[in-house]
């Protein structure tokens, strides 16, 4: 089975917990959205990034405007991820749309 990168490590950004530009940039939501953990088969929200406000797109953080949808649809690293999992849907969540999308996708998986 081949290895499944998370965003920091494809993108090299350094905003994973102890990276190099978490002192410029911060740690990057996604690397610790641990709610998120396994989605993608990534740690935490590292292959759903696109759906976790504040990740970094093109050294600029990335909020929760429509606009970014686009952005992020032209992302190296979403297209790689779309192509192996197969994503059909796209959409940049609030946290409360992350936990609702979260708690609805464990129903589905207990049945």
């Amino acid at each position: 089975m081949a290895i499944k990168l998370n965003c920091w490590e494809f993108e090299k950004c350094g905003r994973e917990p102890g990276g190099a530009n978490i002192t410029e940039y911060d740690v990057c939501p996604a690397a610790i959205e641990s709610s998120a953990n396994g989605i993608n088969g990534g740690k935490n929200g590292g292959r759903l990034c696109w759906a976790i406000a504040g990740t970094l797109c093109n050294k600029k953080v990335k909020g929760t405007l429509a606009k970014e949808k686009f952005s992020c649809m032209n992302c190296d690293f979403f297209k790689l991820v779309n192509k192996e999992e197969y994503i059909n849907t796209y959409e940049i969540l609030t946290p409360i749309q992350l936990n609702e999308f979260l708690a609805s996708r464990t129903k589905v998986v207990s049945r």
